[in-house]
C-alpha cells in the first residue's frame, strides 16, 4: 500500500484539492494550468491507489463521498507542507503566483498598495492580474476563475466569503466645470432633470432600489445614460456632455484631483437626508469577497491591511475638508476686521 501511496503527487493531490472544492474537472483544469485529460488521469489515479471512486459524477459536476471528506484535509496538510517547503526553498508553485482580481480600476492603486505591504509582511511575491469588474465575479470566484473581488454588496454563493473592509462613507456628483446645476442650489428635482451616469460595482437590482426611490420621492422618472464600475469611463462621459455622474465612496476624489475638468460635489449629507432609508435601501459597503477554500494566512492579512488602508484614505478626506473649512473661517475673520 505505502508503494501505491507514492502515485499520489503534489499534482494528484492538488485535483483531489480542487475537485472537491470546484466539484468540475474542466475548472480545476483551468485552475492548475493544465487538462481536462490530465486532471482525469489523476481522478483514476487516486480512485486506483484508494480503491474507491471518491466522486459521484451528478448533473451539475462531482460530488465528493465519504471517503473523499476523510482524504481532502489530509490532502490539505499534505500541500501546505510541500508550499511551506516551496516557500522555505525561496521558490513558490508555479500556480501561487498569479493573484487574479476583480475590481473597479480607481481602486487599483489602494488594492496594489495593499497587496505589496501583505507580501513583503510574508516575504512572498505575487503577479497581480486585476480584471474589469462585471456581476459575473461572483461567479468567476465560485468557479476559481478569479481569486479575489471588491464589490459594493455581498455575494450569496454559499461557498464565498464576503469580508467587509469597510462602509461607504462618503457620495459626490462629478459634472463638467461650468455645468449649469452649479449656478443654484442642487435638489433631488435638479438633479433628475439631466441625464444621470451610475458607479456601480454590484448587483444591478441594489442601483435599481436606489432609481426607484429618487421617482418614488420626486415623482420624476431617472433618465440612465451610463451604468459603469470604471470612473474613468464615467468621468469622460461627464466632461463630453452635461450629464451628472452619481459616485459612492472616497476614490472619486483621489481621482478627481489629478483632473482640472471635473467639478466634484460632496453629496454626503444629501444621501443621508433623502436617500438612505434603512426600510428600502439596502446600504453598500465595501467588501473583499474570495472563495472559501482561499482562506490563508495571505488573505487574512490582506483584509486588515486594506481595512486600515481605507480608513487612512478616508481619514485623509476628513482632514482635508476639515483644513478648508478651518481656512474659510480665517478669511472670514479677516475680512471682518479689514471692514
Amino acid at each position: 500500500m505505502e508503494k501505491q501511496l507514492s502515485r499520489l503527487d503534489y499534482f494528484t493531490l492538488k485535483v483531489l484539492i480542487g475537485l472537491f472544492e470546484y466539484k468540475n474537472g474542466s475548472v480545476v483544469a483551468e485552475k492548475l494550468n493544465s487538462t481536462q485529460p490530465k486532471v482525469s488521469r489523476a481522478l483514476s489515479t487516486m480512485r486506483e491507489v484508494i480503491h474507491n471512486e471518491l466522486f459521484i459524477r451528478q448533473q451539475y459536476g462531482l460530488q465528493p463521498n465519504a471517503m473523499a471528506e476523510r482524504l481532502y484535509p489530509l490532502a490539505k496538510n499534505i500541500i501546505s507542507a510541500y508550499d511551506d517547503m516551496a516557500t522555505a526553498a525561496k521558490t513558490q508553485p508555479e500556480n501561487d503566483l498569479v493573484l487574479h482580481i476583480s475590481a473597479p480600476e480607481q481602486m487599483s492603486m489602494f488594492l496594489l498598495e495593499s497587496i505589496d505591504k501583505t507580501s513583503e509582511m510574508l516575504g512572498v511575491s505575487h503577479i497581480v492580474d486585476i480584471h474589469p469588474w462585471t456581476e459575473s465575479a461572483e461567479q468567476k470566484i465560485a468557479q476559481g476563475k478569479i481569486d479575489y473581488a471588491i464589490s459594493s454588496f455581498p455575494f450569496s454563493h454559499d461557498n464565498i466569503i464576503n469580508n467587509k473592509l469597510g462602509d461607504i462613507e462618503f457620495w459626490f456628483l462629478a459634472v463638467r466645470k461650468g455645468h449649469p446645476i452649479l449656478q443654484q442650489p442642487i435638489t433631488l428635482e435638479s438633479i433628475l432633470k439631466n441625464r444621470l451616469v451610475f458607479i456601480h460595482n454590484g448587483p444591478t437590482s441594489a442601483l435599481t432600489e436606489i432609481v426607484s426611490r429618487c421617482s418614488e420621492i420626486t415623482h420624476l422618472k431617472a433618465d440612465i445614460s451610463l451604468i459603469t464600475s470604471s470612473l474613468v469611463m464615467a468621468f469622460e462621459r461627464v466632461v463630453n456632455s452635461d450629464d451628472i455622474c452619481w459616485a459612492p465612496s472616497v476614490f472619486p476624489f483621489e481621482l478627481s484631483k489629478q483632473r482640472d475638468d471635473i467639478e466634484l460635489i460632496d453629496m454626503t449629507e444629501f444621501y443621508y437626508t433623502h436617500l438612505q432609508t434603512p426600510a428600502n435601501i439596502v446600504v453598500p459597503c465595501h467588501y473583499l469577497q474570495c472563495h472559501e477554500a482561499k482562506t490563508s494566512e495571505f488573505t487574512a492579512l490582506l483584509i486588515e491591511n486594506m481595512t486600515d488602508n481605507l480608513k487612512k484614505y478616508q481619514q485623509t478626506y476628513r482632514n482635508m475638508n476639515i483644513s478648508n473649512i478651518n481656512n474659510d473661517e480665517v478669511t472670514s475673520n479677516e475680512i471682518v476686521a479689514a471692514e
